[in-house]
């Protein structure tokens, strides 16, 4: 049978299948409810996109000409019918969408215009768009290779309405039309140089009065002039606010002629706006409720209608218009999102109930399900669908939220937008981790490595697909595993896959051979018998691919609770789960959960065919018959960024484990005079402008990628750019240059706390160290813990630490007042003085003890060996503890802690002594508190 006529079989219902790439690089995707499925067709299964014959994507003709824009509606035009870019920049409601749609329609000379709207999209969605406006080629997404052979000769008209992408990617936009231009509007100004940047300020006062006067559809009154002019003055004449005041002119009460309504005075806007809101009823407040749920999303009157119970879409689009003409809503085309600035913050009536909130999830959740819906829609709400999914989840049922965007991802996949897929991704990821759902989150892990491998992120993708396979195992679920693991051994270092390897298949990765090797359609990966495809039978987690380029299936599924990897009976949500600080990193947690860990892969022909404890080795061919001549392969992996879970080979000392840190050397046998490739991947995306490094590679030190030469027994060394990490990369230097290391990378702080009756929490400004929180001493407990605080950071660095003391004093009955003193920072005195207790004063002034003369107000640590030092305050509370501190370190001002010693031995354990820190690494003519003998 040829490979395009292969049959599909998967578990679940089929949502749709596209193809994208470019060159020798085209995948064939299938995608159902369950998870998405790449297969690799090569260059002949690439579509053959047919350019259409009239390209023309215009918006809807606006009504009557923009007032006042005569000057800058010449030059937009000008700009964009000599070829030339122009970008309209304003504040919201400032009339930049209505400048651009009239310029559309005023333009000539070119092969055809595309209007698009911006808002929500990134610039690689924007170019899909472009692409299917002037090609047919339903379900495929060209790669940038491919788009821009496709556009290159093309002298396009782009035009963007609401541009919301940094500078660099309008960059991006105007490269995939390098024969024609970008025209754009957008809040802040994005071009620059080269073409026409046009801001947009407030009206004239002229061009103001006839825009209240077009608003009221009647010229203005004598007695309105006034009231015009100081309109105009206090808008500084800003359409939005000049509409929003004449839709709320009230009924005169001096017997106006007609009864006309007269405008109001700028003070009394505001005040009616709230009245008009407060007065709101029926549709009006739902609509503006359910958009205040998700304030950054749009939405079609169809979803509101969805949204909004016991109404009809009739009623619903009134309700748009009556807002939208009190300036509480933006419309663009189809689509409706809540205004910038709304005049002020809703009343809380209009706030929606946590009832109501879960029940529009579910509305929200049964249309994304629906197989009618086009996944084009879905595209186009993806925010309204994160951000009502975020709402949910803080109203307590993040289960909702993984529901949502479940049932939304497959179908946002087929709308080959791939930033709202994207963010449908992101979102489902942390409403899984909110909600304790481990199969959904196994299930997001996964589709956010299929998009990282279709967007050329093979390293993320890899990572992505090792931490879903390591999830699907702990789940029980083999066959998920499978499916994780053989799309993660095609991408893998290596040569490409050939045509006709699917990423469902039931092989191994730790007996992958040639990725040419076809396993079939429909092969069940949980027995490894073979069903035939004519059956339509197959495995949970199936591969194969129908005939490449096909037009997609109609529309989507949804996941079932019946299916693998759809949530079944998600434990309940913790609402005392606390909200995690942005300024902090995530801390590492058990794979089960899919933390931040990494793996080790050596591949080539390194090492022919073997499986590590899931560590996936990649081989070339079947491997030899006889076992090959070896030498060892060291490989030295230490950061603080992360923790290698899986690592290939034999541990030459402790690997610890649960740290979140690495520190591990582990040596394999490798295929003498082979040559391969060794790396590290991360699960998850390192902070930004951080990246892996290695030595004692082919390539120069330090280099990003390592290719390792088997000729003679090797050590490589991979840690990372992190600032954490600056002593490993020094350790890896003398590692590679066949020198042991002179100390170890990691030092101990200390800190004896001294406010007992408070809670502590003491905060180093070292990244990705976090803060230690201690609360007050339990005098009750039948072994009352010692009170401190440990941190491990990099040897040589500085930090500066932070103390903050609350709580109410069991002695005075009141609350702290006082100031953190420190003992034993570089900031005290170097040399021992007398200990006198009586030494410490008392301010009247403030009611607090004064300092004693060897504490300090902060605390700063200059880290060449580790340090304990002493923290209590000035409160009258801990006058007792603060004093036996002052007391001890007045004997011993600087107390060092050996470099290596990571944690104070517990009451059990053999006590540190004093010995030399050179003995350690550390500098010489100091001691240091350290083991009785060198470890």
């Amino acid at each position: 049978m040829a490979e395009g006529d292969r049959n599909l079989s998967v578990h679940g219902d089929a949502v749709g299948q596209f193809v994208t790439g470019d060159d020798n690089d085209v995948l064939s995707v299938v995608v159902n409810a369950t998870h998405s499925t790449v297969t690799v067709v090569g260059p002949p299964g690439r579509p053959k996109p047919v350019r259409r014959e009239r390209i023309e994507r215009l918006p809807r003709r606006a009504g009557r000409p923009p007032l006042g824009r005569d000057t800058e509606l010449a030059a937009l035009v000008r700009s964009i019918t000599g070829n030339e870019p122009a970008g309209v920049h304003g504040p919201e409601g400032i009339g930049k969408s209505t400048l651009l749609r009239h310029a559309v329609f005023e333009v000539g000379h070119h092969d055809g215009v595309v209007f698009l709207d911006g808002y929500g999209k990134d610039a690689d969605d924007l170019a899909q768009s472009v692409f299917e406006a002037c090609y047919d080629a339903p379900g495929y997404r060209p790669g940038e290779g491919e788009l821009h052979r496709l556009l290159a000769d093309l002298r396009l008209c782009v035009v963007i309405d609401d541009l919301d992408v940094p500078a660099r990617e309008l960059t991006r936009l105007q490269d995939a039309v390098p024969s024609g231009t970008v025209a754009f509007t957008s809040r802040e100004r994005l071009l620059w140089g080269e073409g026409e940047a046009i801001a947009l300020t407030g009206l004239s006062p002229s061009a103001g009065e006839q825009l209240l006067a077009r608003t009221l559809e009647r010229p203005l009154l004598p007695a309105e002039t006034e009231a015009a002019a100081a309109l105009w003055r206090a808008s500084q004449g800003h359409p939005a606010a000049l509409i929003r005041a004449a839709a709320l002119a009230r009924p005169a009460g001096d017997g106006t002629p007609g009864g006309a309504a007269v405008l109001p005075a700028p003070a009394e806007v505001p005040e009616l706006l709230r009245g008009a809101v407060a007065r709101l009823g029926g549709a009006s407040r739902h609509v503006l409720a359910f958009l205040a749920v998700a304030p950054r999303a749009q939405a079609t009157v169809d979803v509101l209608a969805l949204l909004v119970p016991g109404t009809t879409t009739t009623a619903v689009a009134d309700a748009v218009d009556r807002l939208t003409g009190l300036g509480l809503l933006n419309r663009t085309g189809p689509h409706v999102r809540l205004a910038g600035d709304p005049g002020g913050p809703l009343p809380e009536g209009l706030a929606l109930t946590p009832q109501q909130v879960a029940e529009a999830t579910t509305r929200l959740t049964g249309w994304a399900a629906d197989r009618r819906t086009p996944p084009a829609a879905l595209a186009d709400h993806s925010l309204l669908i994160a951000g009502l999914a975020e709402t949910v989840g803080r109203a307590g049922r993040p289960d909702l939220g993984v529901a949502l965007t479940r049932a939304a991802a497959p179908g946002t996949a087929c709308s080959l937008r791939w930033g709202a897929w994207d963010r449908i991704i992101g979102r489902g990821l942390a409403s899984a981790r909110q909600a304790g759902d481990e199969r959904a989150h196994a299930y997001f892990t996964y589709e956010s490595g299929v998009r990282s491998w279709l967007t050329g992120k093979r390293g993320a993708a890899a990572a992505a697909f090792g931490a879903a396979a390591a999830a699907w195992h702990a789940l029980g679920d083999p066959a998920g595993a499978a499916l994780a693991e053989g799309a993660q051994a095609q991408i893998a270092p290596g040569p490409a896959p050939s045509p006709g390897s699917g990423s469902g298949t039931d092989t191994d990765p730790g007996t992958a051979t040639d990725r040419g090797t076809d396993t079939g359609a429909g092969t069940d990966t949980s027995s490894g018998t073979d069903t035939s495809p004519d059956t339509g039978g197959g495995a949970e987690h199936g591969t194969g691919a129908g005939p490449s380029g096909s037009e997609p299936a109609p529309h989507h599924g949804s996941a079932h609770p019946g299916d693998a990897g759809a949530p079944s009976s998600p434990p309940p949500p913790d609402p005392q789960a606390p909200a995690p600080d942005p300024g902090l990193p995530a801390p590492p947690v058990d794979p089960g959960g899919l933390s931040l860990f990494a793996k080790v892969i050596i591949g080539g022909s390194l090492i022919t065919a073997a499986s590590f404890g899931g560590v996936i080795i990649l081989g070339q061919g079947s491997g030899p018959a006889e076992t090959p001549p070896t030498v060892p392969l060291h490989v030295h992996v230490a950061t603080n960024l992360f923790e290698v879970r899986d690592m290939p080979g034999t541990a030459e000392s402790a690997c610890p484990s649960g740290t979140g840190k690495t520190d591990c050397t582990k040596v394999s046998q490798v295929a003498r005079g082979e040559r391969g490739p060794v790396r590290v991947i991360p699960a998850g995306p390192l902070p930004p402008g951080v990246n892996l490094v290695y030595w004692g590679c082919e390539e120069d030190s330090p280099s990003s990628s390592c290719t390792v030469r088997a000729d003679r027994e090797r050590t490589v060394c991979a840690t990372t750019t992190s600032p954490d990490d600056e002593a490993a990369r020094r350790d890896c230097v003398q590692r590679t240059a066949g020198r042991p290391p002179t100390a170890p990378r990691t030092v101990l702080v200390a800190v004896q706390l001294g406010a007992e009756q408070f809670e502590v929490t003491v905060t180093p400004d070292t990244p990705g160290t976090r803060p230690c929180v201690q609360p007050p001493l339990d005098l009750k407990a039948s072994a009352p813990p010692k009170r401190e605080c440990a941190f491990v950071v990099p040897l040589n660095t500085k930090t500066n630490l932070t103390a903050k003391i609350t709580g109410t004093a069991r002695a005075f009955s009141r609350p702290f007042d006082g100031e953190p003193e420190w003992f034993g920072c570089d900031e005290g005195p170097t040399t021992p003085g007398a200990a006198d207790p009586n030494a410490r004063g008392f301010d009247e002034s403030t009611g607090r003890q004064e300092p004693y003369p060897n504490g300090t107000k902060t605390c700063t640590l200059n880290l060449t060996t580790g340090r304990y030092i002493g923290l209590s305050s000035t409160d009258l509370s801990d006058g007792g503890s603060t004093a036996a501190l002052a007391g001890a370190f007045a004997q011993l001002p600087r107390v060092h802690i050996a470099p290596g010693v990571t944690a104070l031995p517990k009451p059990e354990e053999a006590a540190l002594q004093r010995v030399p820190c050179s003995t350690f690494g550390g500098p010489e003519g100091i001691e240091c508190l350290g083991p009785s003998t060198h470890r």
